[in-house]
């Protein structure tokens, strides 16, 4: 195994157990990163060894190839795979992403990433039954090896740079396929202006989806109502953007319907919506006028006790229907879909969009 510190070990269990002293698990074994692994790891892409693939702005931080695929080896990633885990720190290292805000806060995000386009079917990445769940190594390995880079590269350990307060499985490995035959609409990244002979990852600061459960509704109004309803939990509510991940059986559902993609984002906003008398009962409003989360400059000259008329005041999640990203995927029975907001009490970092690159 060679790194930072080199290390020569012949049997494998003292190889692991190296990796476990240097501090470099997310908790669970990892294959120690040989030489012989990490070249071909990068070979298996479009980058030199030395080429850097993710800039960290605020301590000044790189990732080269090299880096990103010592942790690829050591997540379990198969060459083919590193493509996808280079677009997706390309990605989140986009300045509007504040990577250091993300792994640094309070709030615990995970790094969902979401693909589209051919590769998803060429190299195994999963979009059905147990979407979110374990059982698939593409899934599972692409999404630890950008854990492993933050921890490993950016020092984003928990208890000293991630302050997260409690924290998600998520952050172990969030990776999935969106399901595009499923889909009634243009898969995510054409609906962005991609074609669909393009790859692409999707990456989000995340914090711990809910369960939307419906398997009754067969009108569109009636199920997205059940999703606005989730949307609009004070738990989460907040000017930040949202990604709905639709199981197929709703999915047909308003397909059958034929709403468009914009009806449902346009539904889900109108609708996703407390009053402002709910936001301050519910403590969203801080002393002093300081409102957590949300973006009108007139509501901070205010305090957090109820005012009349505050019970006609609409606050909806997010600032526009854009806002909410509309994904499809999951088994193909069941009326079980996914809320995921973005990290942050206040507007919240973007989804980004990256092109794979591949040899």
């Amino acid at each position: 195994m060679t790194s930072s510190r080199d290390v020569e070990l012949t049997d494998p269990w003292q190889a692991i157990e190296a990796c476990y002293e240097a501090g470099w698990t997310d908790g669970l074994p990892v294959v120690p990163p040989t030489e012989a692994l990490v070249d071909a790891m990068v070979a298996g892409s479009v980058w030199d060894a030395d080429e850097v693939l993710l800039r960290e702005p605020a301590r000044g931080l790189e990732v080269s190839a090299r880096k990103a695929a010592a942790n690829a080896v050591m997540a379990g990633c198969l060459p083919e795979y590193f493509p996808v885990v280079g677009a997706a720190l390309a990605a989140i290292g986009d300045p509007t992403f504040e990577l250091h805000a993300v792994s640094a806060s309070t709030g615990g995000a995970a790094i969902l990433i979401a693909v589209n386009g051919p590769i998803r079917d060429e190299i195994g990445i999963h979009c059905k039954e147990n979407l979110f769940g374990p059982g698939f190594r593409a899934n599972a390995t692409i999404g630890r090896a950008l854990r492993l880079v933050l921890r490993n590269c950016l020092a984003a350990i928990p208890g000293k740079l991630d302050k997260s307060t409690q924290g998600w499985a998520g952050k172990y490995a969030m990776c999935f396929g969106e399901d595009e035959a499923t889909s009634p609409w243009d898969p995510y990244h054409v609906s962005l202006g991609y074609s669909p002979d393009q790859s692409t990852v999707t990456v989000m600061a995340a914090e711990s989806g809910h369960n939307v459960l419906n398997h009754a509704s067969p009108d569109p109004e009636g199920l997205l109502g059940t999703f606005a309803d989730t949307m609009s939990a004070l738990g989460s509510l907040s000017s930040g953007r949202s990604l709905v991940v639709f199981a197929p059986e709703h999915a047909r559902k308003l397909g059958a319907a034929g709403w468009s993609r914009a009806q449902v984002q346009e539904y889900l906003f109108t609708h996703a919506t407390r009053t402002y008398a709910d936001v301050k009962r519910g403590g969203k409003v801080e002393a002093a006028g300081n409102v957590t989360g949300f973006h009108p400059t007139q509501w901070m000259e205010t305090d957090p006790q109820v005012q009349p008329g505050d019970d006609n005041i609409s606050v909806p999640r997010g600032t526009c229907p854009d806002d909410i990203a509309l994904m499809v995927g999951g088994g193909d029975a069941g009326g079980h879909s996914s809320f995921f907001p973005t990290w942050s009490r206040d507007r919240s970092v973007p989804l980004i969009t990256q092109e794979i690159l591949t040899p």
